[in-house]
This record gives structure tokens, sequence and C-alpha cells, in this order.
């Protein structure tokens, strides 16, 4: 299990989805749609809505593994590599430096 720091702001919407949720159900985000309603989102759902939202909201084309690129390459800025490391759960810190040293 890995441990990622969270703004507030994520932590508040995820606790009001928790709350809101059918007693029992053990997922934060449920798919709301046919015969899956109520059990997890699939992956490839995921990155359909993902790219929806993306054009919706007028960004351009990116993969949504781009949003763990951009994460840890602005925390790298920050923070010390072996704490990046832990959070891109990388087991060879190597890694971490190969993608995120030349910031």
């Amino acid at each position: 299990m890995r441990l990622v720091p969270l703004p507030s702001d994520a932590v508040n919407v995820l606790t009001e989805l928790q709350l809101g949720a059918v007693e029992g159900q053990p997922y934060v985000v449920v798919n709301g749609k046919g015969p899956d309603a109520g059990g997890r989102i699939k992956r490839q759902n995921i990155t359909r809505d993902f790219h929806s939202i993306r054009r919706r909201a007028g960004v351009p084309k990116c993969k949504f593994h781009d949003l763990r690129k951009s994460y840890c390459t602005n925390i790298a800025q920050v923070t010390p590599l072996h704490v990046v490391q832990q959070l891109a759960g990388h087991a060879d810190i190597r890694t971490t430096q190969k993608h995120y040293l030349q910031v």
C-alpha cells in the first residue's frame, strides 16, 4: 500500500462522496450507469471519462499517465528525491533520478 498526500479540498470531496455512499459500499467512487452500477469503475471507463472531461475543459491532448508524471515532476522541485521515489512507487531510486532529476 502507498500513501499519497492529498490537498484538503480533495480530501473533503472524497469524504463527501463516502458519506453519501450506500452502507457497506467498499468504493468511494462507483460506476453510476448500466448493469455495473454501484460497482467499481473499470479502467477503460476512467480513461474514456478523463478524455471527455479533458476535451470539455479545453486541455490539450494528453494521457491519463501524464497526470502522474506531472505530479512527480512538480513535487520533485521541492521534495527530497527519496520521498518522490516512495510516492511514485519506484523500487530503485535510479528510476526516479532518470525521470525526475532533470527538473
